[in-house]
């Protein structure tokens, strides 16, 4: 599972495809703008019970992302089970990421949007 989670951050950092419908950003423009907020990434893997549910919670949840410093989000699926997640996104302040990522609020926010397992949550340095 480590070798997915892995994969899919290497993925994250190469990834033409945004979330949202702005311009597409390419790996040496995601990487330039990492670098230029002296952050790194932070890497979240987790299942869900049912993907289209969890996604309405996950996107109304927006404001609390970025409150914690969180940019440029992007969510991955894996081709073998939709309702395997992969979310990495931009870190402007690795404090206030990981206090997000251990907050009660973001594991009721879980709870609510029906994550299955204890989620994996990576932190990384910014690209050297």
């Amino acid at each position: 599972m480590r070798l997915f989670i892995v994969a899919a951050a290497a993925a994250l950092l190469c990834s033409t495809v945004d979330a949202t419908p702005t311009p597409m950003m390419g790996s040496n423009a995601m990487m330039g703008a990492a670098r230029a907020m002296g952050g790194g990434m932070m890497i979240i893997h987790h299942r869900v019970a049912d993907y289209a549910k969890w996604r309405v919670i996950y996107d109304a949840d927006q404001v609390n992302r970025t409150a914690a410093g969180l940019s440029n989000c992007h969510v991955h699926r894996s081709l073998d089970n939709a309702n395997d997640i992969v979310i990495g996104c931009s870190m402007a302040d690795i404090a206030k990421a990981r206090a997000f990522a251990s907050s009660k609020a973001l594991a009721a926010t879980m709870i609510k949007a029906g994550v299955t397992d204890k989620p994996q949550i990576l932190f990384l340095s910014p690209p050297q």
